[in-house]
């Protein structure tokens, strides 16, 4: 490495000088509206993404359609990251960037809700009946679903019916019974309500009645719609949590401050509005019979609008140059133990995309309430706090690979642990091991690629290892688990997922003893002082810790905990 100018060491100073400042002071001013900020969006993204998986439930598509769409959403990690590369490098700036991707943001997440079809999920079948017997003035009768009545009503010709019973409210209750022939008899099929002037038609020995069954057609108008404004709509919000990262970092190294706990208020908004948003849901959809996403749509409307004004005055600078992080990817990939933790992060991501896709799914299975799914969101990322600043001691205790083990482990007890209850409240204790498998886990990945790479590959190999989890592991995760849900079940697709979550930590243990483990640099003290390069990396090649806007605080911490 080349040695520091004069005019590069007095800047290195001078920025060194103003984060000592900065940190006597409690706020710093200048980074008051990047706090904001990034409390907004965050808070945003959390109130509506968590819930659209069940949104599309709620629009008639089905396992396998849902598990197409998460597929196909892979495209905006080739997509989204060179278009804002573009955008940013024509304009010099990242705010004006930021500005066009929060507005298309709103106004495209928003077209999910107004512009997409409810698919029709029921169709309409006449069924004509025969009147049999005499009417039973006063008998009660349960009616049950028109599913029931039609599903059994093979041949309208021998229907008949067998009690009109009139009713209250201008009602009356038909008993329906098919003729079987062969035993001279009778089989009741169900009751249907009828307004009492069809009884005149009953008089007459026959009924017209109009039941609904289902219909589940697949890849239609609703499926179409929904997938073109969802890969706009996503593509436009990963450029735009792309954009935060080094935003924050640029800010940091201009006006002081910490990057971690800046961060720790995306957290903050996660935690707070996934359960609000939940609380909304049930109350907008108490007594209606349905579940009205809607206040989801609304409240990430409102916050991306402030974020907006934040954003406007964001004291952010020039945007400097950026190297690529696939410039060394394929020099970084020859070295296989660089190889295999990458192949083991990408499955860490698929079980991460897995329960994050249907983890509300299943919850709502058992009767969860809504402000309980957003609930979850706040119990990992409040149990993540602190472990934020435990991470260089039990680093150095423990070793990466280790960690990463138990990050595997954890992911299994998380899967499985919903496959095995029925109360959507024990999801309390099994949701603190996300704080472990996912907030922890990247901090001890991070660190790691520091213990991995030279001094000169670092950022690239945190690059790339951002996108293959974030990005292709999340979404093959959700893709795969969504056909093995369709296929098996929701509670056997959890617990078979939660199996291979298992095998795949042991795999990775026992490929480090037996062969990895020699790559490993010699000096834990080297180890030590490398983690600690990591931020000043990330700050002088100006590269997002993770590519795909996902928010994990506490590299900071870590760093100065190892130190």
């Amino acid at each position: 490495m080349a040695p520091k100018t004069a005019t590069e060491t007095d800047e290195h100073v001078g920025a060194k000088n103003g984060h000592v400042a900065a940190t006597k002071r409690r706020v710093n001013p200048n980074l008051v509206l990047l706090k904001v900020s990034l409390f907004l969006i965050f808070g945003a993204t959390s109130s509506l993404v968590p819930y659209l998986t069940v949104h599309m439930q709620s629009l008639g598509l089905t396992v396998a359609e849902i598990a197409t769409v998460y597929l196909t959403l892979l495209g905006t990690t080739c997509l989204s990251p060179p278009i804002t590369g573009y955008l940013v490098d024509r304009f010099g700036r990242y705010k004006p960037v930021l500005l066009v991707a929060l507005v298309l943001n709103i106004v495209s997440h928003h077209a999910l809700d107004q512009f997409v079809p409810r698919r029709a999920t029921t169709e309409l079948r006449t069924v004509v009946a025969k009147e049999y017997g005499g009417n039973e003035a006063g008998r009660e009768f349960v009616s049950p679903s028109c599913l029931t009545l039609c599903s059994e009503l093979a041949d309208p010709e021998n229907t008949y019916i067998q009690f009109c019973s009139p009713g209250g409210n201008e009602t009356s209750q038909i008993e329906l019974a098919f003729f079987n022939a062969a035993a001279d008899s009778l089989t009741p099929c169900g009751l249907v309500t009828l307004e009492n002037c069809t009884l005149k038609k009953v008089i007459q020995n026959h009924l017209n009645v109009e039941c609904r069954l289902p219909r589940v057609p697949e890849y239609d108008r609703t499926f179409w719609y929904y997938l073109l404004i969802r890969f706009f709509a996503t593509t436009m919000l990963t450029a735009t949590l792309t954009i935060t990262d080094p935003i924050a970092l640029t800010m940091i190294e201009q006006h002081g401050g910490d990057f971690g706990r800046e961060k720790l208020y995306s957290s903050a908004g996660m935690a707070i509005f996934t359960p609000l948003t939940g609380l909304m849901i049930d109350y907008y959809s108490s007594g209606t019979g349905d579940t009205n996403y809607r206040p989801a749509f609304y409240t990430y409307d409102v916050l991306l609008g402030l974020s907006l004004i934040s954003v406007v005055f964001l004291p952010v600078g020039h945007k400097q140059p950026s190297e690529s992080i696939m410039k060394h990817l394929f020099k970084i990939l020859r070295l296989p133990h660089v190889l295999m933790f990458i192949f083991f992060l990408f499955f860490l991501g698929a079980f991460w995309g897995f329960i994050e896709s249907y983890l509300f799914v299943i919850m709502k299975e058992m009767g969860s309430p809504n402000y309980l799914l957003g609930l979850t969101y706040t119990v990992g990322t409040v149990a993540s706090i602190p472990m934020m600043y435990l991470t260089g001691p039990i680093t150095r205790w423990a070793g990466h690979v280790n960690l990463l083990v138990v990050a595997f482990l954890a992911h299994a007890l998380r899967i499985l642990g919903y496959s095995f209850i029925d109360n959507p409240f024990w999801c309390f204790p099994i949701e603190l091991n996300e704080a472990i498998s996912c907030y922890f886990m990247w901090v001890v990945a991070t660190t790691y690629c520091a213990v991995l790479a030279p001094n000169n590959l670092v950022a690239t190999l945190i690059g790339v290892s951002g996108m293959v989890h974030f990005c292709l592991g999340k979404g093959v995760g959700s893709f795969v688990g969504g056909f093995l849900i369709a296929e098996h079940g929701t509670r056997l697709g959890f617990r078979y997922t939660g199996y291979i979550a298992l095998v795949c930590g042991a795999c990775y243990k026992l490929l480090h003893l037996v062969w990895l483990k020699k790559y490993d640099k010699p000096s834990k003290e080297e180890a030590a002082e490398h983690d600690q390069t990591v931020l000043q990396t990330m700050l002088e090649k100006r590269v997002s810790l993770v590519p795909a806007g996902e928010q994990f605080p506490g590299l900071t911490e870590s760093s100065k905990s190892a130190a």
